[in-house]
């Protein structure tokens, strides 16, 4: 098994579990209730908006199962504010997009369906301008839009789990309290770990080199709707390709994602295909964020 994989699975199964019936709040919202959004759904063009939002709160649990949030308010805030004004830009402008840092020295972002994204405070520590993190945000935005998520989990059947995973809340619920294991038990867990096999699956493996690239490519067209410099995404590439593929940091990064230098030449022929020309950051408060960051 993926070492990435067993250390997702190891420290979120229990998280997931105990956690459920009350909840993991980010940004105001619930992302730890399990609850049941319907029959099960076997098509990504099939799975409702709503439905949609709710397998993304919970693959956002798992994801924060195994790191904890960043404690630092203004960095939080400072960074939803970045990505919902990129959001705004897309093609999904009108999810209720949601944006958290969690405190690892890992050096990535995640996305996960219905409007949610994640990025490290190792992968902020890499940027030096608020162009760079608009980049960050805007590919993993596109993940979203694309729904290259949901498309991956219905090529390996996984999509049934929309239904799967009614009434597992509760039964977490009466176990915590003392009760007897009923008869159900047994089978709300085993969607549980199904759940968070999938998700660690997606996570460690990564998506195919098509969705990467292409995730890549609209974040592009974002920056440059949002008024950020498009080439923000080529210089975040640059940095990654200077760094060691041996680095701990970016174990994870690299086993899934395509090299970085694969994804500056396909980078490259966005640029010339859509003629797009250097711009302005339009907030510029990165610098003044991160120097507080490191104070406190």
């Amino acid at each position: 098994m993926n070492t990435n994989k067993v250390i997702i699975t190891t420290t979120v199964l229990s998280f997931l579990l105990l956690s459920a019936c009350k909840g993991l709040m980010i940004q105001g919202v619930n992302v730890g209730k399990i609850v049941d959004v319907g029959s099960k759904v076997l098509s990504s063009d099939d799975i409702k908006e709503e439905d949609e939002v709710v397998m993304g709160s919970q693959m956002a649990a798992i994801i924060l199962g195994s790191a904890p949030l960043h404690g630092d308010k203004t960095l939080q805030s400072y960074v939803n504010s970045v990505g919902r004004w990129v959001a705004l830009q897309s093609e999904r402008s009108k999810l209720n997009w949601h944006f958290a840092v969690v405190d690892t020295d890992a050096i990535n972002a995640f996305a996960m369906p219905g409007g949610f994204v994640i990025v490290t405070s190792g992968m902020l520590d890499l940027l030096s301008s608020e162009a760079e993190l608009a980049a960050v945000l805007a590919h993993e935005i596109a993940h979203v839009n694309d729904r290259h998520y949901l498309k991956a989990m219905e090529k390996t059947q996984s999509l049934s789990l929309v239904g799967d995973i009614a009434g597992i809340a509760g039964d977490v619920y009466q176990a915590k309290k003392g009760s007897a294991v009923n008869e159900n038990f047994s089978r709300n867990r085993a969607v549980a770990e199904k759940l968070i096999n999938t998700t660690a699956d997606l996570y460690s493996k990564g998506l195919e080199r098509g969705d990467e690239l292409e995730a890549d490519s609209h974040a592009i067209t974002l920056l440059a709707r949002a008024g950020y410099d498009p080439y923000a995404m080529g210089h975040v590439l640059q940095k990654l390709a200077m760094l060691s593929a041996d680095d701990s940091a970016l174990q994870m990064l690299f086993n899934s994602h395509p090299s970085p230098d694969d994804r500056l030449q396909s980078a490259v022929a966005t640029y010339d295909r859509l003629s797009i020309t250097s711009g302005q950051s339009v907030m510029r408060r990165f610098d003044n964020v991160m120097a507080q960051v490191k104070r406190n």
